[in-house]
């Protein structure tokens, strides 16, 4: 995707949900088959490609990751959304008379029957997967409270909150050859013998560094290979400017700290970090070769 390299992440985010992902949308909550794997996987592959097109992850990384880091959700977990949304509409009398009327209602004289949960007769699994039925079914399964939401806006936004990640910061770094090394590191798949290892290459052996002293993950490449000692000495010298206290530290938080920056810093120090460990990461050279060979 050339545009990688000429836009911000922020604008190929904005692209994707501006002209791609509305063409999926369209419909979906007629076409959708939530109870159809197959179907769900094959239009949520079509998300994931554009999400390693922004990112530049590899093609096998974790999809769960790759969404985290953008905080995109799931396109299934969308049109249960969006599903949800028009059926808040429809109970609360914001859409023509005939689709409420199309809701079945209980009628038990037994009051204890009274309460029972609407719902459609479906002899087939096509019927039953149709609008109506899922979302009936969905809409009672939210908590009470969610279903009372007072407005859209409120319900929305509930909901969004139940399946929308919150995305990964990069603080207006404009970096696009330097983000992709760095998000290929956040999320476990990058040319690290252990990430290599663990993704079944057939070139890679074993998962230990070629200094044979440990596994070469994430936190020995960026705190421990002692063939890149002097390159690590100038990074710590800048991330001890704005974290004095960073030798304290375990290894796992260093490494979270160097890879996502810390939420107790303002914007402009994580950002000061970021660009220390991106300016690391590419005086090491450790990524310059293709990942295959």
């Amino acid at each position: 995707m050339k545009l990688r390299y000429s836009l911000p992440r922020k604008s190929l985010i904005t692209i994707y949900k501006a002209f791609l992902r509305p063409l999926i949308d369209y419909g979906d909550i007629i076409y959708d088959q939530p109870e159809n794997e197959a179907f769900c996987e094959k239009i949520e592959s079509v998300q994931y490609k554009a999400a390693l097109a922004i990112t530049g992850a590899i093609q096998g990384s974790s999809r769960n990751k790759i969404y985290q880091e953008l905080g995109l959700e799931t396109l299934k977990s969308r049109r249960w959304y969006k599903r949800l949304s028009c059926m808040f509409k429809i109970m609360n009398d914001k859409t023509p008379t005939y689709l409420k009327n199309m809701v079945p209602k209980c009628h038990h004289s037994n009051r204890l029957l009274r309460n029972r949960i609407p719902a459609f007769y479906c002899r087939t699994d096509s019927f039953r997967n149709s609008f109506f039925p899922s979302a009936l079914s969905a809409w009672f399964e939210l908590d009470e409270t969610i279903r009372k939401s007072e407005s859209i806006s409120v319900f929305k936004n509930r909901l969004l909150s139940m399946i929308r990640p919150i995305p990964s910061n990069v603080y207006n770094i404009f970096d696009p050859s330097g983000l992709k090394l760095l998000t290929r590191l956040r999320l476990g798949f990058s040319h690290l013998n252990e990430h290599r290892f663990r993704h079944n290459f057939k070139e890679c052996i074993n998962p230990l560094c070629s200094c044979s002293l440990e596994i070469e993950d994430t936190a020995h490449y960026l705190l421990h290979c002692h063939h890149f000692a002097q390159n690590r000495s100038d990074l710590m010298i800048s991330v001890k400017t704005v974290f004095e206290n960073f030798d304290n530290l375990s290894d796992n938080d260093k490494r979270h700290i160097l890879l996502y920056g810390d939420p107790r810093l303002d914007k402009k120090s994580n950002k000061f970090i970021l660009e220390a460990t991106l300016s690391y990461i590419k005086s090491t050279d450790r990524f310059s070769k293709s990942i295959f060979d």
